[in-house]
């Protein structure tokens, strides 16, 4: 039984990562899902969230992604991101302070109504970047 296998991570403008891993986090419209070696064949949508590799070493590299699609096919997965960005930094305060007002938004609107869909993604964005602006200052404290 395989323990690795291979991932690639792709953006409009190129290949972010590819490589060879021992397990990938991501989040889809159901909630958070992990793929190990010799995962079943899967295609799903990703909302915004982080995108956590785990290397075969043990170390983990983390990614902001704003969306896309991701698939394991024989073995192998590809992600395919609208958007990729490293964990950095941030004033998680007014993240979310932001984060709040948009949940505000959201609580005002009904699920049927057309900005609907934009306001939940903005709240996910908000609260992927301020998990991304903890992950960043915890690596910091560990360098």
């Amino acid at each position: 039984m395989a323990t690795e296998f291979p991932l690639r991570l792709v953006t409009p403008t190129g290949v972010v990562f590819d490589g060879t891993v021992q397990q990938v986090d991501a989040v889809n419209p159901l909630g958070e899902f992990g793929v190990l070696a010799d995962h079943v064949d899967y295609i799903t949508a990703l909302v915004p969230g982080l995108l956590t590799i785990t290397l075969p070493d043990g170390t983990h590299h983390f990614y902001l992604v704003s969306g896309g699609i991701a698939e394991v096919r024989q073995g192998a997965m590809t992600v395919l991101a609208d958007d990729v960005g490293l964990p950095a930094p941030a004033d998680e305060a007014a993240l979310s302070s932001a984060a709040q007002s948009a949940l505000e938004k959201l609580a005002g609107l009904s699920l049927y109504d057309a900005g609907y869909p934009e306001a939940a993604d903005e709240i996910a964005v908000f609260r992927a970047r301020i998990r991304a602006s903890q992950l960043a200052r915890e690596q910091g404290r560990q360098a």
